[in-house]
């Protein structure tokens, strides 16, 4: 049974000392920032060029720029992040109080990702990654209501112990607007496990995205050009667009619509388009 409490009692001392032990996460994690818009790659071979992502009413801007030696962080990465999210949550859950930093070992976070922790590619991978992770820097206003202040930062701080056997006490650190984002506007929403499972990048991005816009109303309608920036893609828009709509095991269904002259694309519940 989860050891759940009531919220408004906080438990920081408790909280803290779950954050350095291996626990049992109640549910897979991500933030509503990071699924809302461009933070990451969505191509398997590195990225070096930079997403300059500017929303439609131009209320939110957003760069991300790849590091010269790693290269862009990529959706895949951000795994390893949805697991530190999932553990942060289910330790909130239990004190009220969510951690800034989380301690881990390789094996934990790996087996939790569904990858055989005791294979040496999954090792590389996660050292890897979590470079990636670290050095990928942001420029923007997403979070905390910044309006036209432009904040540039990076999502992580990390640090492990090297072993022969791989690494080990991963610990990382959340950049100060994710951890004002978790505390205070209830941003970790639960996703589909089958995110972690996918291994088309564009579809792990949709199936976050359109979620999460879906979870609003039964239909999202999207133009292909502003879609295409939000999954960071880089094909031509017909080839994106085709690709989009080849998608038919997704849990929604897909078509084009025209609206003003413009190729969109609209995303239904399966119920709304039975209707």
């Amino acid at each position: 049974m989860v050891d759940l409490m009531d919220n408004s009692i906080i438990d920081v001392d408790r909280g803290e000392r779950l954050a350095n032990e291996a626990i049992g996460i109640d549910s897979l994690k991500n933030d509503r920032n990071l699924m809302l818009f461009p933070f990451c790659s969505t191509s398997k071979a590195l990225r070096f060029k930079s997403i300059k992502y500017t929303s439609k009413d131009n209320k939110f801007s957003l760069e991300v720029t790849a590091n010269n030696e790693y290269g862009m962080v990529k959706i895949w990465d951000f795994d390893i992040l949805r697991f530190v999210f999932s553990k942060i949550d289910t330790i909130a859950n239990r004190t009220g109080y969510h951690p800034s930093s989380v301690t881990f070992s390789s094996y934990e976070c790996l087996k939790f990702l569904g990858r055989n922790p005791k294979a040496g590619k999954n090792i590389v991978w996660l050292k890897e990654a979590l470079d990636r992770l670290a050095s990928t820097t942001y420029k923007g206003n997403i979070f905390k209501d910044e309006g036209k202040h432009v904040t540039g930062f990076t999502l992580i701080r990390y640090d492990y112990i090297e072993t022969s056997r791989g690494i080990e006490k991963i610990s990382i650190s959340l950049d100060e607007r994710l951890v004002f984002s978790l505390r205070n506007s209830n941003s970790l929403i639960t996703i589909n496990e089958r995110v972690l499972e996918e291994t088309s990048g564009l579809k792990k991005r949709l199936l976050e995205l359109v979620a999460l816009k879906l979870s609003l109303e039964g239909e999202w309608i999207i133009s292909v050009e502003e879609l295409q920036c939000l999954c960071a893609n880089s094909w031509s828009i017909a080839k994106f667009k085709n690709e989009i709509k080849s998608f038919n095991d997704l849990p929604w269904s897909i078509s084009e619509r025209i609206v003003q002259d413009q190729a969109c694309i609209r995303f239904s519940t399966k119920e709304m388009s039975r209707a």
